[in-house]
Formats: C-alpha cells, sequence, structure tokens
C-alpha cells in the first residue's frame, strides 16, 4: 500500500505537485481496453507513453527536478502516477494507440521508432516520412529499435544474397513482408524450415529488421502459452527460433493470434480482476524440422525449405552489408507496398482458387502482377504450397499415413464400417507408431480431423447417415475443382517490371490428379 506523502507546510502534498505539473504538460486519455497513455509535448515532438510504463515514470521525475530542482520520493511519484491513471480512465478520451503499424484514413502508417517520433505514411500515390500530430498515437516497448529513415533509389536485389530464401520464393517473401504492414487483416505465419548451417537465424533476423527491429530479435519460444501473449503484446512482428516441437495448445495459439484474437488471464493473484489481451500479430518460426502440422495453423502458414548454403559469408559481412543498405530496403520494401497498394483492387480471384487466407491472396496476386506476372502466378505458387503442406500434415498423422498408404494400392477408395477400416489398416501400421486409435469411435474422431486436408489431396472421407444401427464411412477420390500448376519461372525481385503487369484476370479450373505416385514416396 503506498503511504501518503507529506505536505510541505500548508501547501500542496508532493504527489499534488506532480499531478499538477503533469496535467500542464500533458494530455491523459484511455483506449477502450482502459489503459492509460499519456501524449506529451517533449522540446516539440509529440510523444505517446503509457502512464504504467517505465519510460512516463522516468519523464515525470525528470520534469519535476527541472522545474523544482528537487528530486521526487519514489512514494510520492508512485501515488501521483495511480491518480494520473485514474485520472486518464475515467476523465480522458478514449483514444486508440497503436504498436509499429496503423491504418487510418490517410493511408498505411508505420512507425519509426525513432527519437522525432516519425512514421512512414503509405498509400497507393507514393510514401513519405511524417511527425507531429498528423501521425497516429503510437507506443513503444522499451524493446523496441529504430528502423532508420528509408531512402529512395534502392533495389531488393541487395536483399537475397545476404538471406538464404530459394529464387522461387522470393515474391512470396515479399508478399509476407508486406502483408506485416497491414493492421487489419489476418497475418501468415511464416515457417523458415532448413538444416543446421542453413542461415535460418540470419535470414529472420533480416526481415525482422525489415518490418519490427528489437533488442532481441530471435527469442527462444516461452514455455507456456500465456507467456507467448505477453510477449506479443511488446513488438509487432512474434519472432521465436530453433523450434524442435510446438504442441497443439501452442499452435492454436499462434492460430488465434495471427488471425485476430483474444487471451484473458487473471490481473494479479491477488484480486479477481480479469485482464485482456487482445491481438493481430504476424509470426515467423524457424527450425530444422517442420513444426507446423495443426490443420488450422497450416491453412494460415508460408512453410518455406531453405536450401544448403552455398556461399557462406562471415556473419559481420553480413551484418556490415546489411546495414549499408538497410534505408534502402527499406524504401525498397515501401515501394512494393505502393505498387501493390494500387494494383489489389483490380485483382479477381476466381472463386474456385480463394484459399482460407484471402486477404493475402489478393495481395499476393497484386505484388505478382504489379511486377510483370501473370494474372494467377501467385494462386498457382501458393496453392501448390499449400498443397505440400496438407500432404505434410496427413503424414504427420499414424492413421493419415496408414490411409494414403492404402489408398494408393486401392484408388478407388473404401466403404464400410470403422472397425473394419481400423483391422485394415493395421497392416500399414508404421513399427512404433504412436496414437494409433484404440477404439472404432477414436478412429472416427481421426478421420474428422483429417477430412479437411485429405480433400485438399483430392479424397472425400465422410460418414453416411446410421441405417440399420450401422455408420458405414466412405473413403475414396473427389474432384476438386481448381488445379496445382508448376508456377511460372518467376524473376527475383528487384528486377525491373514490365509495364502491362496486370492485363487479364481470373484463375484455374480442372481438377487434381490423384495420382499419389511421388505423394508418400517417403513410405515407398
Amino acid at each position: 500500500m503506498t503511504k501518503p506523502t507529506k505536505k510541505s507546510g500548508n501547501g500542496p502534498s508532493l504527489a499534488d505537485q506532480v499531478i499538477d505539473l503533469v496535467l500542464k504538460a500533458c494530455e491523459l486519455v484511455h483506449t477502450k481496453q482502459k489503459e492509460p497513455y499519456a501524449i506529451l509535448d517533449a522540446a516539440g515532438i509529440r510523444q505517446v507513453h503509457s502512464i504504467k510504463s517505465a519510460s512516463f515514470s522516468e519523464w515525470v521525475a525528470s520534469h519535476y527536478y527541472a522545474e523544482k530542482k528537487a528530486s521526487l520520493s519514489d512514494a510520492s511519484l508512485q501515488a501521483a502516477l495511480k491518480i494520473l491513471s485514474g485520472k486518464a480512465v475515467f476523465s480522458g478520451r478514449t483514444v486508440e494507440v497503436h504498436t509499429r503499424i496503423a491504418r487510418t484514413e490517410a493511408g498505411y502508417w508505420l512507425d519509426l521508432c525513432n527519437d522525432q517520433w516519425q512514421a512512414v505514411r503509405v498509400d497507393a500515390s507514393g510514401w513519405q516520412v511524417v511527425s507531429g500530430p498528423l501521425t497516429p498515437l503510437f507506443r513503444r516497448s522499451s524493446s523496441m529499435q529504430a528502423i532508420p529513415t528509408p531512402s529512395t533509389g534502392g533495389s531488393l536485389n541487395d536483399l537475397w544474397p545476404l538471406i538464404n530464401i530459394p529464387k522461387e520464393d522470393h515474391w512470396l517473401i515479399v508478399t509476407w513482408l508486406l502483408e506485416c504492414l497491414r493492421p487489419e487483416t489476418p497475418h501468415v505465419v511464416l515457417e523458415l524450415v532448413g538444416e543446421q548451417g542453413s542461415a535460418k537465424s540470419s535470414t529472420q533476423r533480416i526481415l525482422k529488421m525489415l518490418i519490427d527491429p528489437n533488442v532481441a530479435n530471435l527469442r527462444a519460444a516461452p514455455k507456456k502459452v500465456e507467456d507467448v501473449w505477453i510477449s506479443a503484446r511488446n513488438s509487432h512482428l512474434v519472432s521465436f527460433e530453433n523450434i524442435s516441437h510446438l504442441g497443439q495448445d501452442y499452435q492454436d495459439a499462434l492460430c488465434v493470434m495471427a488471425t485476430g484474437g483474444a487471451h484473458a488471464t487473471r490481473t494479479l493473484y491477488s484480486n479477481s480482476d480479469e485482464t485482456i489481451i487482445e491481438l493481430r500479430k504476424p509470426i515467423i518460426i524457424n527450425g530444422i524440422v517442420v513444426n507446423v502440422t495443426a490443420q488450422d495453423l497450416l491453412d494460415r502458414s508460408l512453410s518455406i525449405e531453405l536450401p544448403p548454403v552455398e556461399k557462406r559469408l562471415q556473419s559481420q559481412e553480413v551484418t556490415t552489408s546489411f546495414e549499408t543498405h538497410y534505408p534502402q530496403l527499406v524504401g525498397a520494401l515501401l515501394d512494393q507496398f505502393v505498387k501493390a497498394l494500387g494494383m489489389v483492387d483490380s485483382v479477381v480471384i476466381g472463386d474456385e482458387d480463394k484459399p482460407r487466407m484471402l486477404d493475402f491472396a489478393y495481395l499476393g496476386e497484386a505484388v505478382f502482377r504489379a511486377n510483370g506476372l501473370p494474372a494467377g502466378a501467385f494462386i498457382a505458387q501458393y496453392k501448390a504450397m499449400r498443397h505440400k503442406g496438407v500432404q505434410r500434415t496427413v503424414e504427420d498423422s499414424p492413421i493419415g499415413l496408414a490411409l494414403l498408404q492404402y489408398l494408393e494400392k486401392n484408388p478407388s477408395g473404401w466403404s464400410g464400417q470403422l472397425i473394419q477400416l481400423r483391422a485394415l489398416l493395421d497392416s500399414y501400421r508404421t513399427v512404433g507408431g504412436n496414437n494409433w486409435p484404440g477404439s472404432a469411435k477414436a478412429l472416427g474422431d481421426t478421420l474428422r480431423r483429417l477430412s479437411p486436408a485429405l480433400r485438399v489431396l483430392g479424397f472425400q472421407c465422410k460418414a453416411n447417415p446410421k441405417q440399420h444401427g450401422s455408420i458405414i464411412w466412405q473413403i475414396g477420390p473427389t474432384p476438386i475443382k481448381g488445379s496445382i500448376q508448376c508456377p511460372p519461372s518467376l524473376p527475383s525481385p528487384g528486377t525491373e517490371a514490365r509495364e502491362d503487369a496486370s492485363s487479364g484476370h481470373g484463375g484455374h479450373s480442372g481438377h487434381e490428379n490423384h495420382n499419389l505416385e511421388g505423394l508418400i514416396s517417403s513410405t515407398s
């Protein structure tokens, strides 16, 4: 409990003096989540601080000393901050405070987090660095770092030698980076997979620095799911490295966080208040093995496999080169954003080609077309990558793997009761395989979870209504709208775009090839 501060003579207490000084220098506001903030003008620069943050406490103590030429006791400071917090919540206006990115009627914004409190405004007509009251309100955590002021004339060609992304995936990475700048759409989880020494960490670090540099750009994933939400609240781009396993609860949390959702926890162990953390964040992870296996998270992910490094550079070479080109690379990325914003409203995707992450697909088509690629090029590449990921998800399940092996030998499918199917699949069970269903009911539950993935691979899996006391399941090939075609050869980002980049619209049609040759090569 905070002790009351003493009054000096018959005058106001030290806490009252602090409050008066702050109210003269700041506007107290709050968010819809009742978080208290102070908007202050320091040397002509507008700043936004959480009243509960260490930075605001330091500013108050410094401001008091500048005005009174005296130090401030911790008891007086804490008493004043508590009252200021209450005033902000109950008397201040409601505002929206952003972290790193924002969108307003004026366009998209990227907070540079520099000492001048500048942000970049972007729309289809261009981008510019802005400061002062024209910018949205941005909060900053102590770990967030500055992005250099972007400059024109740069090229993304200077980026690719520093990161180990396959050439055919360059434009996918550009699309993902630009999606990180859009706060209103669901984000896509980027998973970098590669053998030891494939530059996963350095690639991830550089990608994060282009969007949301941090004191710790690479972090080990917290053990508790709750800590993931707390970590995410203090940055924009969530970045975890060296992942060896993601449990179902962890994958569920990342899925909710990328799409947009909330996590509730008790405020303090000593009371019954509840704190709601509501977020929508882009996420990037890396690991030697694939960790995104849950179907829901897979639908929201890009999995990029990094090849072995052919020409290895010393870490200092990479760092020096990146720092040299940093402002131009940010400018080149913003140039791509401008081009995509000018193109995205004209993109048309056929119903048969619309994926779950539709906003990302529209942006991807805009990026590809704005850089001279034909209509449908992004969709073809994205669908092929998703198909590969779905295949991996099915194979990660012992029942899924056994079922694919059965269907390879019996392409016409199967129909019958689950107890019969379970007996059939026993002969395809891998040695030492875990999570094998112990009953027909457990098998049915597993098939229901796998059915969306099997549908993508070209197989229907459904239970018919009960007849004569029995449920008959059917598993077999089914036509799928849309086709998975080899994407065209893609020029690397940074090359000159062709003038007629957006001619033609539409998607692809056709049927899936149900030939499983090569689909389960790991088991053949």
